[in-house]
């Protein structure tokens, strides 16, 4: 059994029973909503102007044109204004798309909606104090001013559900304590009551999006209970014991409850933040190297992983001591988790792709993805093309953002909720590993680097259960030998194929630049969210 799926020792007297869940209030949540569908309503109408108006350009004209960049700077300005006065669960949402990373570019997510939209990332709207202090009298039963020695009143940080302030115990410790925005609950109530009817007025046109709405509204009320954060929190930090390089705040749980999060504050840096990393003494490559270990162990070894890893969640500092680079992993509200057998064959599938054996590949990738299983290495590694079987067909199509040949919109459907459902939430683990790597992007770290994270802890993770990262049992001097030449198997077999990576890319034609492989996914993906049928 892996450390993740042991209990966390945090006493089970701290978390409270769970409170119903309040009525929503529709006239609440259809004001919200007519906010937003108006604003959905004049996007649509400028889009379908611009493609009568342009309708003559073929695709990749028409995505490069300044007519229709303006189109998209217009709807993203557009719908940044509607989070900012919807709030809640509209910038969670809106969170999501600026955090979408790939090489599908304008064929995917315009750029301009990540930009903008990138906004509410570091500066989401934040409620004054007033607004807040009466959580605490309501929880604790106490004023701010008894339960802290002081209290900073301005936020340093404000999310969609919550904002964090400085704080002083009365032993003099620093924590920080997070806030969740008060009347939400009856907020996040009142506006899913109106999705599912929204979702069901779809159905008869043949498009079920219940299971989505579903889907958010159980990932969102388990982040609203901050004491299911804090037992996150304390299974990661078991998680990580091992590590040197991984710092996870410690809880308070005297101070902790349902609307109240109180934590040991460690200050750091954004860890994709490359121009404060020399102030600390700290060389970019190494923050990125630790970045791609440590999530990369998360997923392969302990699925148990960090489902909102972007770059105000994952911070870096110099390790207490030294120069070294300690990554501090913050909010722990969502994880994503996938069983024994998933994670297993997860990891036997990153070794077959980096050895480049290809019945193993096309099996394991038929667990997955089904009729898919071709393109399902390569949301791994655009490096994963060698033995996936993917051909220039399904290259041209990405590159031009069709579906490759023998590609329905319900194979991308099912895909999507087999994803979900088979052994756990495989799709939020691919999603959080796409937070990753757009991190490593912004820290330029080599491909080679993150393959060899890859292969390293998915061999560490089909080992004997005592010989994986965080398990304290020793073992004999033959197996930690075994253990070795399994590693460097991999690693040697990484750097063979990041030679034949480049001598593919000596030898192809522009049209067929592995490049645009990284598009291919990304495009399924956007396509497919809107494809699941009845």
């Amino acid at each position: 059994m892996t450390v993740a799926q042991t209990e966390s020792r945090t006493a089970a007297q701290h978390v409270p029973p769970p409170a119903p869940a309040p009525a929503p209030d529709v006239a609440v949540g259809m004001g919200r909503a007519m906010r937003a569908m108006m604003a959905f309503q004049q996007i649509k109408g400028e889009y379908e102007s611009v493609s009568k108006d342009l309708g003559d350009l073929s695709y990749d004209e028409l995505v490069a044109h300044p007519v229709l960049q303006e189109v998209h700077r217009k709807g993203a300005e557009t719908a940044l204004q509607v989070c900012r006065a919807n709030r809640g669960i509209y910038i969670k949402a809106a969170q999501f798309v600026a955090s979408l990373q790939g090489g599908a570019g304008d064929h995917g997510i315009p750029k301009h909606y990540v930009t903008v939209l990138q906004e509410l990332m570091d500066h989401a709207p934040h409620h004054a104090f007033s607004e807040i202090e009466g959580v605490f009298l309501e929880q604790f039963g106490e004023r701010v001013e008894d339960l802290f020695r002081e209290f900073d009143q301005e936020p340093i940080a404000a999310a969609s559900l919550a904002q964090v302030h400085l704080a002083t115990l009365h032993t003099g410790e620093r924590v920080a304590v997070k806030v969740e925005y008060p009347g939400l609950w009856q907020m996040m109530a009142t506006d899913f009551g109106v999705f599912r009817t929204m979702a069901n007025m779809m159905k008869p046109g043949g498009f079920d999006l219940s299971w989505l709405v579903e889907d958010l509204q159980v990932a969102l009320t388990s982040e609203l209970d901050f004491t299911k954060e804090a037992l996150n929190a304390d299974k990661c930090r078991a998680m990580f014991l091992h590590r040197r390089d991984v710092k996870v705040p410690t809880v308070h749980w005297n101070l902790t409850t349902r609307c109240v999060l109180t934590m040991e504050y460690v200050k750091g840096v954004r860890v994709n933040d490359s121009g404060s990393h020399c102030m600390l003494g700290l060389k970019t490559f190494e923050v990125a190297d630790t970045l791609a270990s440590v999530m990369a162990e998360m997923v392969l070894c302990h699925g148990f992983v960090h489902g909102d890893p972007h770059a105000g969640n994952v911070h870096v500092r110099a390790r207490p001591g030294s120069h070294a680079p300690q990554i501090i992993i913050l909010d722990h509200g969502l994880y994503h988790t996938i069983d024994e057998k998933l994670r297993t064959d997860f990891c036997s599938l990153v070794r077959s792709c980096i050895l480049c054996q290809r019945g193993s590949i096309q099996s394991l990738s038929q667990n997955f993805a089904g009729s898919l299983h071709r393109f399902f290495p390569l949301i791994l590694s655009p490096w994963f093309i060698m033995g996936s079987g993917v051909g220039r067909a399904e290259l041209l199509a990405a590159r031009d953002g069709r579906l490759p040949p023998d590609v329905k919109l319900k194979d991308i459907g099912d895909f999507l909720v087999a994803m979900h459902n088979n052994g756990g939430n495989m799709l939020g683990v691919l999603h959080s590993m796409g937070y990753t790597r757009g991190l490593l992007n912004d820290l330029a770290l080599p491909e080679r680097r993150r393959v060899k994270a890859f292969g390293e802890f998915a061999t560490k993770g089909i080992m004997e259960p005592r010989a994986r990262p965080g398990q304290s049992t020793s073992y004999s001097l033959f197996e930690a030998w075994t253990a070795y030449l399994k590693l460097t198997y991999v690693s040697v077999n990484v750097d063979l194929l990041a030679l034949q990576i480049r001598l593919l890319l000596l030898l192809s034609t522009p049209s067929t630049q592995i490049t645009i492989v990284g598009g291919l996914f990304a495009t399924l993906l956007a396509m497919g969210v809107r494809a699941k049928k009845t």
